[in-house]
């Protein structure tokens, strides 16, 4: 009498904690695939996170600032309808920085029309990181 229950609830918790390949929960076309008991991880785009990086305009430019010899990293992300772009400069170049950020920011204004706000300070540089990281 026991041992059809306890077969019964086993089999209940495999379907429960996904043990199968086919899984309780209900997946649309556009959700990613996952393995088992992989359901439980969470995906977000940036769009729905409220920053945008994805943009090919975002990759472009990103692209483009870190090609420059005098800069080691840069992050670009759309907020509230401007472009910001934090670079991240070389070892004892941070000198050149403005006149550099300056060449870009009147280039891509020019180029693209859009508002574009650079900042290469080291501060502003790991808040814009932060902003990123916390926002995916």
């Amino acid at each position: 009498m026991r041992l059809p229950y306890t077969y019964g609830i086993l089999l209940i918790l495999f379907q429960l904690t996904g043990c199968f390949n086919d899984s309780i929960y209900k997946k649309d076309e556009t959700s990613p695939e996952f393995q088992p008991r992989e359901y439980y991880r969470k995906h977000i785009s940036f769009s729905e996170a409220g920053v945008s990086t994805a943009s090919s305009l975002a990759e472009e430019m990103r692209r483009e600032i870190t090609k420059d010899k005098l800069i080691k990293r840069a992050v670009v992300i759309k907020e509230d309808g401007k472009y910001v772009v934090a670079i991240q400069m070389k070892s004892y170049q941070y000198k050149k920085a403005a006149s550099l950020s300056k060449k870009y920011k009147q280039a891509w204004e020019e180029q693209w029309e859009i508002p574009i706000e650079i900042t290469f300070e080291p501060g502003e540089y790991r808040k814009v990181e932060r902003e990123l990281a916390t926002k995916k």
